[in-house]
């Protein structure tokens, strides 16, 4: 390189080819940094990490409304965000989407696309606001919990990183195409990530296989399962692996001996139109000439692709063609790159979470640190304010000779040694805390605010207790937002059964559908609505349709629906969607292919331990059904004979040592041994369990275990909305058939064993806890009103 100089200008002759080189590199780096790589801390790009700290600006929060997608997107790129609005807009959306993202971070409203690859409305028609997780993402911010930096204007400021309070970039992944390197990060479920973190917390020195008992493969937000063919441990080992993921589907044979296909859920990323294309084009090409027939007929209750086969195909067979032929089995192929300390590097899932815990560290201590000094800076005034009331009478006399206000700060600092934040807090109380009882509070709160300082002084130093309020603290929020598990997990060459019979699919054996813990919303018009289980459920949120029971189990249970006449639907639970609580779920016409005569009243899941089947009437009559007289194939039996001017109201679970409780709307209640009911055929009607008056008819029904009875307490509720809990020992055993006693409201809307009830009442559908009721005694003044007036309930069988 040479200089030379004419006149007041300077000439420099550079190497073209090292110009370049430098200039790609610079280029990349800004690309890799700036654009197309998350960070390990956060798991955001930077335009995602600007969306969200903008909208928690604005005040988009889960509290309050939507407001237009153009006005976020317009403040993201004044202040934060030097680039176009289309590629804001379009991460936001996708940061909307469930399809896209495994836990939404912005909640949208209006149209975000489809999986079906639909584009997103424009932007000055959608509204949106950030979701209750995306809160956790940004949860102390304001505490000095990271660093800030000017934007590209110097105008503003911007996190360099937020504090994310949970393991965002496992949770919702990642993908982007840099310079020279790209990256593919899988989701997964966020209670299990949160539980490799915790085991990590309290084991630093836990290998991968002890973190994969806890976190054990990527879960897609799209369901699907994953056939674990030892890809998932490569990519945790060595951060890049191939994930193989397939459809979830079922195969059954219609009346005529027509075979079908129901695919309810696809793999993560597959476009479903293009899906569908791509099947009827296999069709035409003749490659798959056992298909009739091909339909979407999804709804926003859920996914539901219907492939019809000719007379006479294997259903299952066809299923492993299409498998091979289809996007209805793709491969991820995972590559955990990510920005350590500003640097793109392949990471293992150790080094993942390893990364994210010590950024956690950080914002906890900085954090603690932040609410010490807050807590200092308060005490320290308290302490001035204190001064000043024990020597009241002086501090009044020299603000009162005093010329002025500055005057008197200054003879008060003199006198009693008082700092000038101190002074002016002594110059700046209201009179009214001179009072004895405001004195006392000032003391109370300079007491609490030092215990405070001591115990954040315990904190940071000593790390141990650091990592137990992590751990802590990680709980409580996955206590708070995880879902549950989606995608299933299946071994290379294990077989399901079909959905009508069991198949061998020869050289090609369809993966087996893991077992999936859900609970099941049965309504009166005979919705099913399978959504993944957590400890506690979720409210109905449907009013014109009320719950008739909420039932535990998992994907691999068969359903009996009993109906108000007695008749019973049988229903796979593996052929319900699992869906989430804003969708209404399947039909059992959907499922089964015919509606049902009456409202639901009741659903068992058919399991071993379930000795028998009890039905409960209207006019009080019982009757008890061996399991086994529900076996068979057949989609719809009886389950209970009913009189004239009667109807069934309940179907429970029942074994020979337990007790049933049952109740009338008049008032009366009643406990007896099931074994008191002989087990009958399912065409009998029954016995009488409990003596109704004229008029009244039966509202609550209970089986109580013989392992709960000690500690089991009854909850009535009065069709006012008034609640009374107490124990089950003081409904006192009676034979059956009697009048029972007095319950605790003589207008009963429900009374039985203490669980969660999905109620209707004249403010809407919600849920009613056992815990907001206190306990109390049966008669009394115990009595608590929880709710408007009662309009129907659903309990809660097996609730936790």
């Amino acid at each position: 390189m040479s200089e030379q100089q004419f006149g007041d200008e300077r000439v420099v002759d550079v190497d073209i080819a090292e110009r370049l080189e430098q200039s790609f590199l610079d280029y990349s780096m800004s690309v890799i940094v700036g654009r197309a790589l998350p960070d390990v801390r956060d798991g955001l790009k930077p335009v995602q990490r600007r969306i969200l700290h903008a909208m928690w600006e604005a005040g988009l929060r889960p509290d309050r409304p939507h407001r237009k997608c153009a006005s976020a997107v317009g403040d993201v790129m004044k202040k934060y965000h030097p680039h176009g609005d289309v590629s804001i807009y379009e991460a936001l959306v996708r940061m909307a989407q469930d399809f896209a993202s495994r836990e939404p971070l912005i909640d949208g409203q209006g149209n975000f696309g489809s999986i079906d690859g639909d584009g997103a409305a424009a932007m000055r028609y959608t509204e949106a606001r950030l979701s209750p997780l995306a809160m956790e993402l940004l949860a102390g911010l304001d505490e000095d919990t990271v660093d800030f930096v000017p934007n590209y204007d110097g105008y503003e400021a911007e996190p360099v990183v937020l504090p994310a309070r949970f393991p965002n970039l496992l949770v919702n992944g990642s993908s982007g195409i840099a310079v020279g390197m790209a990256t593919n990060i899988p989701p997964h479920e966020l209670g299990e990530t949160i539980a490799a973190a915790r085991h990590l917390i309290h084991h630093p020195e836990a290998t991968l296989d002890d973190l994969m008992a806890h976190l054990p493969a990527p879960d897609f937000p799209t369901g699907g399962r994953i056939v674990d063919d030892g890809g998932v441990r490569t990519a945790y080992e060595t951060g890049r692996g191939p994930i193989t993921v397939e459809a979830v589907a079922t195969t059954e044979t219609r009346s005529g001996g027509l075979p079908r296909i129901i695919v309810t859920e696809i793999p993560y990323q597959v476009n479903k139109a293009t899906l569908l294309e791509r099947i009827a084009e296999h069709v035409k090409n003749r490659k798959l000439d056992a298909v009739r027939d091909l339909r979407d007929e999804s709804s926003r209750d859920g996914m539901r692709i219907v492939i019809e086969l000719k007379r006479g195909e294997d259903p299952a067979r066809v299923l492993a063609r299409l498998y091979k032929l289809s996007d209805l089995r793709t491969t991820f192929h995972a590559n955990l790159v990510a920005l350590v300390d500003g640097e793109p590097r392949t990471l293992r899932l150790l080094e993942t979470l390893h990364a994210y815990l010590d950024h956690q560290r950080e914002v906890l201590t900085r954090r603690t640190q932040h609410r010490r000094d807050q807590a200092a800076s308060r005490v320290h005034v308290l302490e001035g304010l204190l001064t000043a009331l024990a020597h009241l009478d002086e501090v009044i006399r020299i603000i009162r000779e005093a010329e002025s206000a500055d005057a008197a700060r200054n003879e008060l600092m003199g006198r009693f040694d008082l700092s000038e934040v101190q002074a002016t807090a002594i110059l700046d109380m209201q009179l009214r805390r001179l009072a004895q009882l405001e004195a006392r509070r000032i003391q109370e709160e300079h007491d609490d605010l030092v215990a405070l300082i001591a115990e954040l002084d315990a904190i940071l130093g000593d790390p141990t207790r650091l990592d137990g309020l992590l751990s802590e603290e990680l709980a409580a929020l996955a206590e708070r937002h995880a879902s549950g598990r989606r995608t299933r997990l299946a071994g290379p060459g294990e077989a399901p059964e079909a959905a009508s019979a069991p198949v061998a699919v020869g050289e090609e054996p369809l993966p087996e559908l893991g077992a999936q813990p859900i609970t099941v919303y049965a309504s009166r018009q005979g919705y099913l609505r399978s959504v993944p289980q957590k400890r506690t459920s979720t409210a109905h949120g449907v009013p014109k349709d009320p719950v008739a029971t909420v039932v535990r189990a998992t994907t691999d249970d068969v359903l009996l629906l009993v109906d108000a006449t007695g008749t019973a639907y049988r229903v796979a639970l593996a052929d319900v969607p699992v869906v989430t609580m804003r969708q209404r779920g399947s039909t059992i016409a959907q499922l089964l292919g015919e509606a049902p005569a009456a409202p639901i009243v009741g659903a068992i899941p058919l399991r071993a331990e379930t000795a028998s089947l009890l039905t409960v009437s209207a006019r009080g009559l019982v009757k008890r059904t061996a399991r086994e007289e529900f076996g068979g194939r057949a989609r719809r039996v009886g389950a209970a004979k009913v009189k004239d001017g009667d109807e069934i109201v309940a179907a429970l679970a029942c074994g020979e040592d337990d007790e049933l409780v049952l109740a009338h709307d008049a008032g009366h209640a009643i406990r007896f041994p099931a074994e008191e009911i002989r087990p009958m055929g399912r065409t009998a009607t029954g016995v009488a369990g409990l003596k109704l008056p004229a008029g009244a008819r039966v509202v609550g029904s209970s089986v109580v275990s013989a392992a709960e009875t000690e500690q089991a307490e009854i909850l009535a509720l009065a069709e006012d909305g008034s609640a009374r809990r107490y124990p089950l020992d003081e409904l006192p055993r009676q034979g059956r058939g009697g009048k029972g006693v007095q319950a605790g409201f003589t207008a009963l809307a429900w009374c039985g064993v203490a669980t969660d009830l999905h109620l209707v009442d004249d403010g809407g559908a919600r849920l009613l806890r056992p815990a907001e009721v206190p306990i109390g005694r049966r008669t009394g003044r115990s009595a608590e009103r929880v709710a408007g007036r009662i309009a129907a309930v659903g309990p809660e069988r097996g609730a936790v």
